[in-house]
């Protein structure tokens, strides 16, 4: 089970940071909440040693992806307003009943060292957190690619939900990547690399 400490971490204390963005207090605080989101994904293979900073998140548990990804479709069908946009993340995508923790899911924008290392190479990649001052987490894990398909449209529609382009992106450009999670470490100043999962 991944741990609680995590999950506060990753999940919760994000979910925060966005209830204050809706609320209109987006101060340094809140900034550095964001650090939750860009993590650095480092790979290596064909591309050499990389470490590229994406934005990352978890996904919905299998059951109620339909559900999710019907909600979004109609989202990003209606004006975009991105006080709305907000709303309907917390009320609908940010529920924790809802998240499979031990998976996070990310896009591919610029398909270059990363993209050829996990699609020439092993399908593995460590997650690298870091929200200063010092808290930082390792997650090793196993990477699918998926170009098509139920978590490639979900990845691509929560991306477009946030972060509404003015004319619709061709999502055929932007592959998705499913992070499964395998070995999570602590590696804050306090702990040192401590393994907390499994």
């Amino acid at each position: 089970m991944i741990p609680e400490e995590f999950i506060r971490y990753a999940f919760e204390e994000r979910v925060a940071g966005i209830k204050k963005l809706a609320e209109g207090k987006f101060g340094p605080e809140a900034l550095i909440g964001f650090t939750r989101h860009n993590a650095a994904v480092i790979t290596c293979g064909s591309a050499g040693a990389n470490g590229s900073i994406k934005g990352v998140g978890f996904i919905h548990r299998e059951e109620f992806l339909p559900e999710a990804l019907a909600k979004m479709k109609e989202e990003l069908g209606a004006p975009y307003n991105p006080k709305r946009a907000v709303e309907f993340l917390l009320s609908e995508i940010y529920v924790r009943e809802r998240i499979d923790f031990t998976k996070m899911i990310s896009l591919e924008l610029a398909k270059k060292h990363t993209w050829r290392n996990l699609s020439e190479g092993e399908k593995k990649a460590t997650i690298l957190f870091f929200t200063p001052p010092g808290t930082s987490y390792e997650l090793r894990c196993r990477v699918e690619i998926h170009e098509d398909g139920p978590i490639w449209e979900y990845a691509n529609s929560l991306h477009d939900v946030f972060h509404r382009p003015k004319k619709p992106r061709d999502w055929r450009r932007t592959p998705a990547y499913l992070f499964e999670i395998e070995e999570i470490y602590d590696n804050s100043e306090d702990k040192m690399g401590l393994r907390i999962y499994p």
